[in-house]
């Protein structure tokens, strides 16, 4: 007898379609921009940026929206920095121009936040959106382009769970320029940027006589010092110049400089430190009076510093 076994096997597979995200994000890398030239280490001016940017709707009916950013890529955390080489630039990225909340992103993100919101209707609304880039003024570092990256992601919720709906990494980026600042200041004073003038005051004159004052130089780079004299290193009769004058010598980092003619001592390279800078004692003394005329004596001398 032939027996015959029949199994019969029904396979059933069921495929579950990908949810559809509700909404695309269209944003690029970020260049700050502010004074001339990149970031001005001695500046006090602020420049807070706008970075604009859109998501677009993807799907029909009513949805939720909460874009938020990460962590910075060079810290891991929301203490944000942008880096070069060995050198940091601290940098916030705030959620509205008042800049009273960071943005920030699940699961640490609160309510306020991220930038979130609601749109009803048909797909392919177009939403600009917007953020605030702020670098604090008065970090001094090396010149150089420095950059950091960030996560930005569309979220149904500030605090979801789950896989965003979108997510893009951008890289931020500040150009540092070289840059100085000088102070003439009274002996042991502080840098101050208010006062561009300092008279020295020699009283009756004598030969031999000595007034000493402080130069007070910041830099984040090279940088030379320029000197010159009015009345090319001689004092003279004030308000009316006579064929009278007097003699006297500037001495500053340790040269005596003539100041015949302009002229320039470079300074030594690096980040000089703060608040005050560099300080470079500046003494002025008399030479040989001879015979001049009674009356008030004066010379202007102008120092200035460039970077490179």
């Amino acid at each position: 007898m032939n027996v015959r076994f029949l199994t019969s096997f029904v396979l059933g597979v069921s495929l579950l379609g990908a949810t559809a995200a509700n909404y695309t994000l269209q944003i690029g890398n970020v260049n700050w921009s502010g004074s001339a030239g990149g970031y001005a280490c001695f500046s006090s001016t602020a420049y807070p940026n706008t970075v604009n940017f859109t998501i677009t709707k993807s799907v029909g009916g009513r949805q939720t929206y909460a874009v938020t950013a990460g962590p910075s890529h060079n810290t891991g955390t929301y203490t944000r920095q942008l880096n070069s080489g060995g050198n940091s630039l601290n940098y916030a990225l705030y959620t509205t121009s008042a800049m009273t909340y960071q943005l920030k992103a699940p699961t640490i993100a609160l309510a306020n936040e991220v930038l979130s919101g609601t749109v009803t209707g048909q797909p392919s609304q177009v939403i600009p959106l917007s953020f605030i880039f702020y670098l604090p003024p008065g970090q001094v570092v090396p010149p150089g382009t420095y950059t950091d990256q960030i996560t930005v992601s569309v979220y149904p919720a500030y605090n979801s769970t789950g896989t965003p709906d979108t997510t893009q990494t951008i890289t931020f980026s500040v150009v540092v320029a070289a840059g100085a600042a000088i102070s003439i200041v009274p002996t042991g004073g502080s840098f101050n940027s208010s006062a561009p003038q300092l008279t020295l005051d020699f009283g009756a004159l004598q030969a031999g006589q000595t007034e000493s004052c402080d130069v007070l130089i910041q830099q984040n780079n090279n940088c030379t010092v320029n000197y010159s004299s009015l009345n090319n290193g001689v004092m003279k009769q004030i308000p009316t110049p006579t064929a009278d004058q007097i003699s006297y010598t500037l001495s500053a980092l340790g040269l005596n400089i003539d100041l015949t003619q302009p002229a320039s001592v470079p300074l030594p390279s690096g980040v000089s430190p703060q608040p005050n800078g560099n300080r470079y004692p500046i003494t002025i003394t008399i030479g040989t009076l001879g015979n001049p005329a009674a009356g008030t004596y004066q010379d202007q001398i102008t120092i200035s510093v460039v970077a490179q």
